[in-house]
C-alpha cells in the first residue's frame, strides 16, 4: 500500500500505521510511505513534486495487486496519480483510500492561507490543521516546514479538477470525528470519483487521526481489505454485523443500496423510488430519509411542509428551490423516521415488561399529520448540521447505481460516527 503525505509531511507520517497495520495478521499490505522532495531524507531537494513523478515511482510495481492512501493533499495527489496510472494503461489499485480530504472537485479552504504572511500562516495551521504547536516558537522548525508546508499548499491552491470518467477502483474515505475543516457532506463527496463501489468511515481523532492514533485506522483497513469491494448486503442474508445491537453507542451504519433489502429487526429502512436507506444503530432513535435528486412532487410538499415553510422556500430564488425543497424534505423524513423508531422501541420494552405480553399497537405512519411532535427545522440555507435538543440531522450526498440522492441521517446524539456503503452499480 503506496501512502502519500498530508501538507508539509514525510514518509515518517506513516510509520504508526506501518506498525499497527502489522499487528492484523490478516491484512495483505506492506506499507510503503513515498517520501516526496523537501523533506526527511530529501531535505536538500526543493520542495517539489509532479503526479507524473510519484506515477513513474510506483508504475514498476503495478504487477501486483497494490493500494494507494493519500491523506489530505495525500489524497487529491494519490487521486491523480491513479488517473495518471489509467492514461499509461497501467494495472489500477485494487483500492483507493482518502483520508481527511476534500474531494478532488471540491476546493481546499485551507489553501487559501498558502500566501499570508509568516505569523497569520503558523496560526491557521495549528489551529485548522493540527500543525505541531511548535511551529509557532521554534525557528529552527519554521525554517524548515515553512517552505514545504507553503509549496503543498499552494499546489492545492493551483489545482483544477479536469472531469474524466470516474475510476473503475473502489474508494475507501475516512474522516476525523473532531475534523472541522470537513464535513460528512464533503467527504461523501468522494463517492462520485469511483464506479467500483464506495465507503465512507468516520474514526475518532481530528484532522491528522493517520498521524496521531493510527490504530483504529489500521484495523478499518484490514478489515476493508478482508472483506473485498463494497457489494449489496441482501440476499438471504442481513446487514453486514447484524443487529443494532452490535453498534458501539455512537455508530450508525448506512447502506444505500437499489432494490428492496429485508434487514434483521432493529434496522431503519427511508425508500425512494427503487433507492433504500438502511441504517442500523446502537441506540433507537435514528432515523433516515432519502431522495432521489429532483423537483419535490406537490404533494410531498403539502403533505409534509407547513404553509410558513412555504412561504419561506418561495422566498428563495428560483434556481435554489429544489435543493432547498429536497435538502428539508429529506430532514423532516429522518425526524419522523427516527420518532417512529424510538416508538417501537418504547412498545416493545413495555410489551417485555408486561406480564402477560400484549402485541405491540403498529407504528404510526411516517407522515408528519401522523407524528405532531415534528419539529419545525430552522433556516432552510443553513449548511450546518441541523440540532434539535441533543441530536442532530447530518446530510449526504449519494451517488448510487440509481443516480445521486440525498439522505438525511437524524441521530439522537450531536456527534455520531457514521459509516456509509454505496455498491457498485448492478
Amino acid at each position: 500500500m503506496f501512502c502519500l503525505p498530508f501538507s508539509g509531511g514525510g514518509a515518517s507520517a506513516y510509520n504508526a500505521l506501518q506498525r499497527a497495520l502489522a499487528t492484523h495478521a490478516s491484512a495483505p499490505a506492506d506499507v510503503v510511505p513515498l517520501q516526496l522532495p523537501g523533506r526527511e531524507s530529501r531535505i536538500a531537494e526543493p520542495p517539489a513534486f509532479s503526479v507524473e513523478g510519484i506515477a513513474d515511482e510506483i508504475a514498476p510495481a503495478t504487477g501486483e495487486p497494490y493500494a494507494l492512501y493519500g491523506h489530505s493533499m495525500g489524497a487529491r495527489l494519490a487521486f491523480e496519480v491513479v488517473r495518471e496510472l489509467r492514461r499509461r494503461g497501467s494495472p489500477l489499485p485494487v483500492r483507493l483510500y482518502v483520508g481527511g480530504a476534500h474531494p478532488p472537485h471540491a476546493r481546499v479552504p485551507l489553501a487559501a492561507t498558502a500566501d499570508l504572511p509568516d505569523d497569520a500562516f503558523i496560526d491557521q495551521l495549528i489551529r485548522r490543521a493540527g500543525a505541531m504547536p511548535q511551529l509557532r516558537t521554534e525557528p529552527e522548525i519554521q525554517e524548515l516546514l515553512l517552505p514545504v508546508l507553503r509549496a503543498d499548499l499552494g499546489w492545492l491552491k493551483r489545482y483544477r479538477f479536469r472531469p474524466e470518467a470516474p475510476l473503475e477502483v473502489p474508494v475507501v474515505a475516512f474522516t476525523g470525528l473532531a475534523d472541522h475543516e470537513l464535513t460528512l457532506a464533503d467527504v461523501a463527496g468522494w463517492a462520485r470519483h469511483g464506479t467500483a463501489g464506495f465507503r465512507l468511515r468516520v474514526l475518532r481523532g481530528g484532522h491528522l487521526f493517520v498521524r496521531d492514533d493510527a490504530a483504529e485506522l489500521a484495523a478499518l483497513i484490514a478489515a476493508d481489505l478482508a472483506e473485498g469491494p463494497p457489494s449489496p448486503p441482501w440476499g438471504l442474508g442481513s446487514p453486514p454485523g447484524g443487529p443494532a445491537g452490535v453498534c458501539a453507542e455512537d455508530e450508525v451504519r448506512l447502506w444505500a443500496v437499489a432494490g428492496h433489502p429485508r434487514p434483521d429487526a432493529g434496522a431503519v429502512v427511508a425508500r425512494d423510488g427503487g433507492l433504500a436507506l438502511v441504517a442500523v444503530s446502537g441506540r433507537a432513535g435514528v432515523g433516515v430519509g432519502v431522495a432521489l435528486t429532483g423537483d419535490v412532487p406537490a404533494q410531498e410538499l403539502a403533505r409534509w411542509f407547513t404553509p410558513a415553510e412555504l412561504d419561506e422556500l418561495d422566498g428563495y430564488a428560483e434556481e435554489d428551490r429544489g435543493w432547498l425543497a429536497l435538502r428539508m424534505l429529506t430532514a423532516k423524513r429522518a425526524l419522523a423516521s427516527a420518532q417512529q423508531a424510538a416508538q417501537q422501541a418504547a412498545q416493545q420494552a413495555a410489551q417485555q415488561a408486561a406480564e402477560p405480553a400484549e402485541p405491540a399497537e403498529p407504528a404510526a405512519s411516517a407522515g408528519s399529520a401522523a407524528l405532531p411532535g415534528l419539529p419545525v427545522l430552522p433556516d432552510l440555507a443553513d449548511p450546518a448540521p441541523w440540532s434539535w435538543g441533543r441530536g442532530q440531522i447530518c446530510h449526504l450526498p449519494l451517488r448510487t447505481p440509481l443516480g445521486d440522492a440525498l439522505a438525511a441521517v437524524a441521530t439522537p446524539y450531536p456527534h455520531p460516527r457514521l459509516s456509509l456503503d454505496i455498491p457498485a452499480g448492478q
